[in-house]
């Protein structure tokens, strides 16, 4: 057995890249699980949802394979398992003692742009509030001229970015000093009290915030033996992973929770039990020191562990390499052990181990150098030009390693991974050129998307008829595509809306669109916009514009955003105004399953950390890497955190905390780096462009300064790559010349595209609830958290009629009538009570679930959902989905017949994971009325 495994001892591992990190932590959790831990007593802590699910599926498949037994039983207790993320247990055990605390439990997690939107007002109206007796801000402003209020804001908005370590100053009354920080840290503290409060008044808290209260909850609140008793009393073992990225405050929540398990005494000890923490990461992949990663913790961590648990503590650092072929590892073991020393004596500097390969093979380490230009787009031009010539080169001809078998690669084993996006679209202009097609992942700038812009202004003129700007927009897009010089004698002719001067046009277009904008302006009275935007693309057949998989994938993504606008009952004017100020945010675009796509894929080096690639391009590693230092900079030192402020760029260059701070992000850079060469598997290509006469910079700096102690690596130049290309007499792909309406597609879906599964959601359709009213869709949505809340325990009946005002005034704000819509609450609750339907359904029972997430897969399809609710009794599982629209009887069976497909997945979903004999039912709440399906 190996001795990471050993469930008597407290394990740190360090695993580098490829070494199989996640599978360790995966097999810590099988062999707690067989030893006889229960699953809902083990907590592991992850980096990211995605990383959970992957969790999931990796333990289930090591019982699957080794231990069916326990497999049927662990699938059968799936939702008892508490595998998440960090900020998802701190939300856990926020919502958990909330009355303790005194939160709101029905309190949500606000995303980062409305946040953004919340803290913004929030500075602006307390400058307001000092218009007619001039304070702080005011003198803050005068004293820094013209520029003093947008100096201040930048600072605001610079020093909130670092939460929580602003609030830990003010919280923890840490001295500050020079008087300019003090003033500085004042005028932060009012802006904050108040965005806390709009926050408490619309029971909403922000990422930050769950890491500052939960560990005040630990640490300062009267109840905070209740809350360390409670969660000792439910967890036996903690397990974290990518613990590399752990911040100080997240580890001081992990070490206040533990903090009895090693004084040797207490419950567990009494009872036999000996609890256990199981942490593992590489250093060398700590890349989030923007979000707080502290990568000394890792090291503060195993330090404490040999003086907490003496010989029942076991490290281990892992040496195999299970991802790359030996040139790849030997190049990687030989420049990083001269950028990582191991004798370097600063905390935040990592240490190199070298790994050893386990693959066989021969792989291939490449640089490319291209000759210096006029400027950087000419530079950046002729890379993107032999990076997409060797592509092409590759493509089809260089052979990889399969699954232990040899094939030749295609565009979809290729990965170009960036270290920014500042020149992304030179090399989507060559990757075109030369006919390749690719995709961009995890891209950003949804809103500057021409379809999702199209579609903004499109709300904005159906809201606001009189916007001129949106029409204009309208017309000039693919959908209706009317002459410019056209719309120009229009605008210059009457000093009225555009729209109304298109009533009586001299031009057959004109007319048209008129006719179809003002069918939608009428339609749009008694239509959700939802359904208005989906009803326009299938009228003006304006999908066949945007037929790319990333954009038809955006589109969706904005009617999916406008939907949910309206379901919180945000009024048009206030959906309007959301709209406008989305167009400074960077929103993701819409995600896209890759797979089966032959297509190159490209994104940032940090969206493609936990990845690997056959074949990896590493561009523009010339690009200057030195930070670049804000006027604020916040350093932790053991429990102290200070601040520092200068706005001066060369007396920061004195200043001990910026030039500490500097030299944490270039060792970030290294570690970096380290993450980009390590995602290859079989193939690495590295390009860039050496200035004449001057020394060498960024990435590039690396490999040449070190060349004399680096191996396996051959050097190239772009002659070189134009004679490789030249020998397969590839002909380079050429593009139409004709004026196009739209921008190049980033994406050129191949005809060899064949998804291997197609995902589906079963849900209710929006429009049953929807043809009865607006106020049945807000209803809906109330009753499915009342619901839930009750069958969860978190609510009692005493309290429905308080907690379903609370939604409603969360839901809409703009409903007057609230007073009927308690009635129709108080009403429906009344007559499931009648008829024993709350108490056998509704309410909490011992062996039950309410909300139940679900993945099936069946044939090439994979369906997801959320099933409302499940009863066990007499080992039969009761499945129950609740429709809480009014409805006739008359209507029963077309309903019953619609609802027939998504009750039959809800009953094979249940069966897989409950193995047992199921049952469905449709429960019609309005009438109410149970029907079986």
């Amino acid at each position: 057995m190996e001795k990471y495994l050993d469930i008597r001892k407290n394990v740190i591992i360090s695993s580098p890249a490829g070494s199989g990190k996640t599978e360790k932590l995966a097999r810590r959790y099988v062999s707690l699980l067989l030893s006889g831990s229960e699953i809902e007593k083990i907590l592991a802590i992850t980096f990211t949802e995605k990383a959970a699910a992957e969790m999931k599926e990796r333990i289930l498949k090591i019982l699957e394979k080794e231990n069916f037994d326990n497999f049927i039983k662990v699938r059968e207790k799936m939702p008892l398992m508490r595998i998440s993320t960090i900020h998802a247990f701190c939300l856990k055990i926020l919502k958990r003692f909330s009355i303790e605390l005194g939160l709101d439990p029905s309190l949500e997690v606000m995303d980062e742009f409305n946040a953004s939107i919340l803290w913004s007002e929030s500075v602006y109206e307390s400058l307001m509030d000092e218009k007619d007796s001039p304070d702080l801000f005011f003198d803050f402003i005068k004293n820094k001229g013209l520029k003093g209020w947008d100096s201040l804001s930048r600072i605001l908005d610079e020093l909130h970015s670092k939460r929580p370590y602003p609030d830990l100053i003010l919280k923890n009354a840490n001295p500050v000093v020079g008087e300019e920080e003090k003033e500085i840290l004042e005028l932060y503290s009012r802006c904050l009290n108040r965005y806390t409060n709009k926050k408490l008044e619309r029971h909403l808290i922000d990422f930050a915030d769950l890491e500052i209260l939960t560990f005040e909850a630990l640490i300062k609140n009267p109840e905070w033996q209740n809350i360390l008793y409670s969660f000792d009393e439910h967890t036996d073992h903690i397990l974290v992973d990518e613990f590399q990225d752990t911040s100080t405050l997240q580890w001081k929540i992990i070490d206040k929770l533990t903090e009895e398990w090693r004084s040797g005494i207490g419950s567990k000890r009494d009872a036999g039990k000996l609890p256990t923490i199981f942490l593992v990461g590489d250093e060398k992949q700590s890349i989030y020191l923007f979000r707080g990663a502290n990568v000394s913790v890792f090291q503060k961590a195993r330090d404490e562990f040999s003086e907490w648990f003496g010989k029942e503590y076991y490290f281990e650092e892992i040496r195999e390499n299970y991802r790359s072929l030996p040139e790849i590892i030997n190049f990687t073991n030989s420049i990083f052990t001269r950028l990582m020393p191991p004798s370097t004596h600063k905390h935040w500097c990592t240490r190199y181990t070298p790994f050893d390969a386990t693959r066989s093979g021969d792989g291939h380490v490449e640089l490319i150098l291209i000759e210096d230009g006029e400027n950087i787009k000419t530079r950046r031009e002729r890379e993107a030009s032999s990076l997409s010539k060797r592509i092409q080169s590759l493509n089809n001809r260089y052979e990889i390693w399969d699954g232990g078998i040899k094939r030749r690669c295609t565009y979809g084993d290729i990965a170009i991974l960036l270290r920014k996006r500042t020149h992304l679209c030179i090399f989507e202009d060559a990757l075109r050129r030369e006919g390749i097609p690719f995709i961009i992942l995890k891209g950003i700038g949804f809103y500057d998307e021409p379809e999702v812009a199209l579609l903004r202004e499109l709300i904005s003129f159906i809201i606001n008829p009189a916007d001129d700007y949106s029409l204009f927009c309208l017309l000039r897009s693919p959908v209706f595509g009317i002459d410019y010089r056209i719309l120009h004698e229009l605008i210059c002719k009457d000093n009225i809306p555009l729209i109304d001067k298109m009533q009586k046009p001299k031009n057959k277009k004109v007319k048209g669109a008129f006719n179809i904008i003002s069918g939608w302006v009428d339609k749009s009275k008694y239509t959700p916009l939802a359904m208005l935007l989906e009803d326009t693309l299938s009228e003006t057949e304006g999908w066949r514009f945007y037929w790319e998989k990333q954009r038809h994938l955006n589109i969706k993504k904005f009617i999916g955003l406008i939907e949910q606008y309206e379901s919180q009952g945000l009024s048009r004017l206030d959906i309007r105004e959301k709209l406008i100020k989305t167009k400074l945010g960077e929103e993701a675009k819409a995600n896209i399953n890759t797979e089966g796509m032959n297509a190159v894929k490209i994104m940032t080096v940090h969206a493609a950390k936990g990845l690997q690639f056959p074949i990896v391009f590493l561009p523009s590693l010339d690009e200057d890497n030195t930070p670049r230092t804000s006027s604020i900079v916040i350093e932790e030192e053991e429990e102290n955190i200070s601040l520092a402020y200068e706005e001066d760029s060369t007396k920061r260059k004195k200043i001990g905390h910026f030039v500490k701070r500097k030299e944490k992000e270039l060792e970030e850079e290294k570690r970096l780096f380290y993450v980009a060469v390590t995602r290859s598997r079989d193939f690495l290509c590295m390009l860039g462009v050496p200035k004449k006469e001057t020394p060498h910079t960024g990435r590039l700096a690396y490999i040449t300064d070190n060349l004399d102690y680096i191996s396996h690596i051959k050097i190239i130049n772009e002659s070189d790559v134009n004679e490789i290309y030249s020998s397969f007499h590839l002909t380079p792909f050429t593009t139409c010349t004709s004026k196009r309406l739209l921008p190049e597609q980033k994406f050129i879906e191949p005809i060899s595209y064949e998804p291997q599964f197609k995902w589906q959601d079963v849900t209710e359709d929006l429009d049953i609830r929807v043809k009865h009213g607006e106020d049945w869709v807000i209803l809906g949505r109330v009753f499915h958290s009342l619901f839930e809340e009750l069958a969860k325990g978190i609510l009692s009946l005493d309290s429905l009629e308080k907690r379903g005002l609370i939604l409603l005034k969360n839901a809409t704000y703009t409903i007057k009538d609230m007073d009927r819509l308690i009635e129709i609450i108080r009403k429906v609750f009344k007559t499931l009570d009648i008829s024993g339907y709350l108490k056998d359904i509704v309410l909490p029972q011992t062996n039950a679930y309410a909300e139940l997430p679900f993945i099936l897969q069946r044939g090439n399809t994979v369906f997801k959902g959320r099933i409302d609710r499940i009863v066990i009794k007499d080992n039969i599982a009761s499945i129950y989905d609740y429709k809480t629209f009014p409805v006739r009887e008359k209507e029963l069976p077309d309903l019953v017949a619609k609802y027939r497909f998504q009750m039959d997945i809800y009953r094979h979903a249940a069966k897989l994971f409950l193995s047992l004999k199921t049952k469905s039912y449709l429960l019609f709440t309005h009438m109410p009325l149970l029907v079986e399906v």
